[in-house]
């Protein structure tokens, strides 16, 4: 039986960087690879426009082009370009978060005997997004959920949280 263990949120922590021909060459401590192209470096634009890379920390490298403009490439953005199912985690994380607020606020309204007309009226929102938040289809913007806690009369971090009040 073969065992493997893995660095806890390798995923996260960058352990090799190089500057080559086509792009920036990185490593994660998972054993993900791969290659930030320089034309998605905007700041950087080619090899010949890079003056110093770095490694500082786990988490991010630091590019320096040759005017002396700085620009960091964080962990979340190079693992694009090291693991294909990091985008696909990336979503899932996130349509599992629309779904707990919009779930948290449709349970909310319920419980305040509103109907989604009412509430989108009273936090000044359209039926239709406030329909679309509810079922997770939509992030609301932090002003609309500002708006929905103010209207059902409960504190932002309900919301967010699902915290009940003492």
């Amino acid at each position: 039986m073969a065992l493997a263990t893995y660095v806890k949120n390798g995923d996260r922590m960058m352990t090799y960087a190089r500057a080559v021909k086509e792009g920036i060459e990185l490593a994660f401590a998972d054993g993900f690879t791969g290659l930030v192209p320089y034309t998605d470096l905007p700041e950087i634009g080619e090899l010949a426009n890079l003056a110093a890379i770095e490694l500082p920390n786990p988490y991010e490298v630091i590019l320096k082009n040759t005017v002396g403009e700085t620009s960091e490439l964080p962990w979340d953005f190079a693992r694009h370009y090291c693991d294909p199912s990091y985008e696909g985690r990336v979503m899932a994380v996130a349509a599992s978060g629309r779904q707990a607020i919009g779930s948290r606020i449709r349970r909310l309204r319920e419980a305040s005997e509103m109907t989604q007309a009412e509430l989108a009226a009273a936090a000044g929102v359209g039926r239709v997004t406030l329909v679309r938040i509810e079922s997770g289809e939509q992030s609301p913007r932090y002003e609309t959920l500002v708006a929905l806690a103010a209207a059902l009369r409960r504190p932002l971090a309900e919301l967010l949280a699902g915290q009940s009040r003492q």
